[in-house]
């Protein structure tokens, strides 16, 4: 009787036909958990990018005509091509030193004013992955607890000098 169960427990130690299957369901999750979060990565990179061209053209088009805020903002919540987004505009001065001064202002030396537009756009976000924080890790006097929370919103800033 001892014979036999020895013999079999040495034919299950040496029949491997079943572990690719029992390591591919513990590996799933965690690729699919990775593969998801790279498509998430991808959309907010994408997004960005939409927000950064419309911060631009509204710059471009501020630094034509500076004070014209409600067209600023219009041509750049436009540019970005994405419904929700909002556009804030601004100006400032400084002289050559870098000291920022009122626009209506001269420099001391008489030094000339350099006038720049400051154009910001700014999308909602909404991650696939999860609303809220989401809390990982070993919890205990040895672990460790990392959480991670994703990003709400996306913007974009773009500086321009006014020639």
């Amino acid at each position: 009787m001892v014979e036999v169960m020895r013999h079999h427990l040495s034919n299950l130690r040496a029949d491997c036909r079943g572990n690719f299957a029992i390591e591919f369901a513990l590996a799933l999750p965690i690729l699919l958990l990775l593969l998801v979060g790279l498509l998430d990565l991808g959309r907010l990179s994408i997004e960005k990018s939409a927000l950064l061209q419309g911060a631009r053209e509204g710059a471009q088009y501020g630094i034509q005509a500076p004070t014209d805020t409600a067209n600023i903002q219009t041509t750049a919540q436009n540019a970005t091509g994405i419904s929700g987004a909002t556009a804030t505009s601004s100006t400032f001065c400084e002289c050559v030193s870098g000291t920022q001064v009122a626009c209506t202002t001269t420099c001391s030396g008489g030094a000339a004013i350099k006038q720049y537009v400051v154009v910001t756009t700014s999308a909602p976000f909404r991650s696939v992955l999860a609303p809220a924080t989401t809390t990982f890790g070993l919890n205990g006097s040895n672990g460790w607890v990392g959480s991670w929370t994703p990003p709400t919103s996306v913007s974009a800033t773009i500086t321009m000098i006014v020639p």
